[in-house]
């Protein structure tokens, strides 16, 4: 998932900030550091830079849809499902993201996570690269349950300048659901730290 929000307080003047989560991190990973007009901010939602990033068992997972082909799809998407119940959200919540899951065919998920774990496999030193692409970041993970940062690509990012690396407490893997006015909060102190386009900071 990728987003734009839009913060304006003026005709003349507004601030943007892209946000998003797995899989459309590896866009906005890519707008950081090859597009030179992209200048952000940008909050990044429960990323993983790196397959260590990911627990084994999930990577073992897609691996194994080469000999057991789409049936370890219909298992994680079933155990997906089945996590819905514990968000605290509104029952029509729920049941929109129930649906949202049951919708999820099979081979589309498995096609996208061999696509998504080759491009964790496809580079190293991704946090370097970030943080020397020079646009505001926000990094947002839980304690528990949504991936996570190996120790090295924390130390950078917690060097970066202009970078902020932020733990949500406790454990919870369906960040902007779960946790949505915290994120909110987030997203608008991006959007407030970096000055107007077209008006002053």
């Amino acid at each position: 998932m990728i987003g734009t929000i839009v913060g304006s307080s003026t005709s003349s003047s507004a601030r943007a900030v892209r946000f998003g989560n797995p899989p459309g991190i590896g866009l906005l990973t890519k707008w950081m550091t090859c597009e030179v007009s992209f200048t952000g901010p940008v909050v990044l939602l429960g990323v993983s830079l790196s397959p260590e990033d990911e627990p084994s068992f999930f990577r073992a997972l897609i691996r194994s849809t080469s000999v057991l082909g789409n049936l370890p799809m219909r298992v994680l998407a079933a155990g997906a499902g089945s996590m819905v119940k514990r968000i605290a959200a509104s029952p029509e919540r729920r049941a929109q993201l129930r649906e949202d899951f049951r919708r999820n065919r099979p081979r589309d998920m498995r096609l996208a996570l061999h696509a998504y774990l080759r491009w964790l496999h496809s580079h190293e030193g991704r946090t370097e690269r970030l943080c020397e692409a020079g646009v505001p970041l926000w990094v947002v993970h839980a304690e528990k349950g949504d991936g996570g940062l190996t120790d090295d690509e924390r130390r950078t990012l917690e060097a970066c300048p202009h970078a902020h690396v932020v733990t949500i407490p406790g454990d919870v893997f369906f960040l902007p659901n779960e946790v949505p006015e915290r994120i909110a909060e987030i997203i608008g102190e991006a959007l407030r730290a970096v000055p107007a386009r077209g008006g002053r900071a």
